[in-house]
């Protein structure tokens, strides 16, 4: 039973939604800048060079969306803790202060799921 309760509320919790997008747009990137780093330079290359800066610019775009969303379960507070903190500095969002911002938001969220 409480097996059935977990498992629900971790499919009502979006974080793991903006999780595994931000993995894909990570994905992409990766991808894309791996393309261009095999080139010289020349045309192929340019344009090879502005598809991974356009999705370097979309993944850094959604370093915020990450860093700035609540979870609505504890599972869903473990699973963005333990995210973020395995990503590198460059993949998080350019604030000075992104980890006061996250860590508020974090601590909001067990508030919020200690209620209930």
């Amino acid at each position: 039973m409480a097996w059935g309760k977990c498992a629900m509320a971790t499919e009502l919790d979006t974080i793991f939604d903006v999780i595994e997008r931000h993995r894909e747009l990570s994905a992409q990137h990766a991808a894309a800048a791996s393309v261009s780093s095999k080139l010289v330079a020349g045309p192929e290359f340019d344009a090879a060079d502005a598809i991974s800066e356009e999705r370097g610019l979309a993944l850094e775009e959604y370093a915020d969306v990450l860093i700035h969303s609540k979870p609505t379960t504890l599972a869903g507070v473990i699973a963005l803790s333990r995210y973020v903190a395995s990503l590198p500095a460059w993949l998080l969002s350019d604030e000075n202060d992104w980890h006061q911002s996250f860590l508020r938001t974090l601590a909001d969220a067990v508030d919020e799921i200690g209620v209930r």
